[in-house]
């Protein structure tokens, strides 16, 4: 009788993490069924939710796997192709994306770009996810790409193990709140975002029900203007994450890091400087007009931390800067956002987001140098049938240079994507 419990309870621990569930009479699992609900809101929290978001709380469920014969092990094939249209209404660098950090301030910069449309299916992505609840605890393994390679070719997202609370492989850092992230066609996303993808080891331990830890080594990369970053000591990243009711979360991180790098001048002197980041997120109910509806946030703020942000990343490199004297210069940060999701019926929503990004630089850098960019943007997205998206966005920016020059951008999207 003893034995028959233990074996119960085994059984009911692989079905509450894994969503493998019992068959009948075989004490055998298998994967659990998706939804077939054609509501258009719970298609998108099973469907495109972040799959790729290595925390506890996606393990819950597993809907679309396959039981592989013989083992207690499931398997998911996953992704979306998507196919994205982009006019652009202003000169800006790259034609299918919005990348606010981009935009053409003086004449002569926006002389050398012209107004283009781009149509792309690169954000098209795939992944493969299997997971088996064993004596020992839960097994996970996740990779996912997609094809923003040069010429379309296929790019590593994600590759990553999990073993109970312990995780090692690339997938987004503990710095990053996938939870706290906007809906949004654009692929580049919000400027004020913290969001990289990077390698690391990270163990969650769980305090009680509603608090998790995060703690991490990440792959430190540094990135300084006039000069070339040395990685020797790994970035260390910590989180607290407190879910107070389903659907709501507060999210606190903290990094320090070491900016170690070598001025292009003087490739033999290598100089260093200690950085630090916090960021304050969450994900809120807004049921004023529709019991869906929420706002999510979040406030990032350090010193040597510019890779960490996702406009500073894709424009430049921002931890730091070397003075004429060879001296690293750690550059200040600060990077928001805000965004409110609302439901206008069940097969019909919009996310409207404004994000903002500021660098204090020190006095010597050039007139040219970035200072800040503010971006808008505004969507509606129709899900007519359960697994398809099709969506218009539009969005505006503006760039500003520590001179106090502006230039300022609109493009519209539109995208269609079909989930499997």
């Amino acid at each position: 009788a003893e034995i028959e419990r233990q074996r119960q309870e085994l059984i009911a621990l692989r079905a509450e993490v894994t969503g493998l569930l019992p068959a009948a009479d075989t004490g055998q699992v298998v994967a659990a069924a998706a939804p077939t609900s054609l509501d258009a809101s719970a298609h998108q929290s099973q469907t495109t939710a972040q799959q790729d978001d290595p925390t506890d709380a996606l393990l819950a469920s597993f809907p679309n796997a396959f039981h592989i014969p013989d083992t207690d092990a499931a398997l998911r094939i996953g992704g979306f192709v998507k196919a994205s249209v982009a006019q652009n209404f202003d000169p800006l660098a790259v034609q299918d994306q919005f990348i606010v950090g981009s935009i053409p301030v003086s004449s002569a910069q926006s002389a050398n770009v012209q107004q283009q449309a781009g149509i792309t299916v690169a954000q098209s992505r795939l992944n493969l996810d299997l997971r088996e609840a064993t004596d020992v605890g839960l097994l996970r393994a996740f990779v996912e790409g997609d094809f923003a390679g040069s010429g379309d070719t296929f790019r590593l997202r994600h590759a990553f193990g999990q073993w109970r609370r312990a995780l090692a492989g690339k997938t987004w850092s503990t710095f990053v709140d996938p939870g706290a992230s906007p809906e949004e066609l654009d692929f580049e996303g919000l400027n004020g975002r913290i969001n990289v993808r990077q390698a690391q080891f990270r163990v969650t331990p769980r305090i009680g029900e509603t608090l998790q830890l995060q703690l991490s080594l990440e792959d430190p990369n540094p990135e300084v203007t006039d000069g070339s970053g040395v990685s020797q000591i790994p970035d260390l990243i910590g989180a607290i994450r407190i879910d107070p009711r389903p659907n709501v979360h507060y999210r606190l991180a903290m990094l320090l890091r070491q900016v170690r790098a070598t001025p292009d001048t003087s490739p033999n002197n290598e100089a260093q400087a200690t950085g630090w980041g916090v960021s304050l997120s969450g994900l809120i109910e807004a049921p004023i007009w529709d019991e869906r509806d929420k706002l999510m946030f979040q406030i990032n703020a350090g010193t040597g931390m510019g890779r960490y942000v996702n406009d500073l990343n894709s424009v430049g490199a921002f931890d730091g800067v070397f003075s004429p004297d060879g001296d690293l210069e750690l550059l200040d940060v600060l990077a928001t956002y805000v965004s409110g999701q609302h439901w206008w019926r069940s097969d019909l929503r919009s996310n409207m987001t404004l994000g903002y990004v500021h660098v204090d630089s020190p006095g010597f850098v050039a007139e040219d140098f970035y200072d800040s960019t503010l971006r808008a943007s505004a969507n509606l997205i129709w899900t007519p049938i359960p697994r398809v998206d099709v969506g218009a966005e539009l969005l505006w920016g503006k760039r500003e240079n520590v001179d106090g020059e502006t230039g300022t951008a609109t493009q519209l999207q539109m995208a269609t994507k079909f989930l499997f």
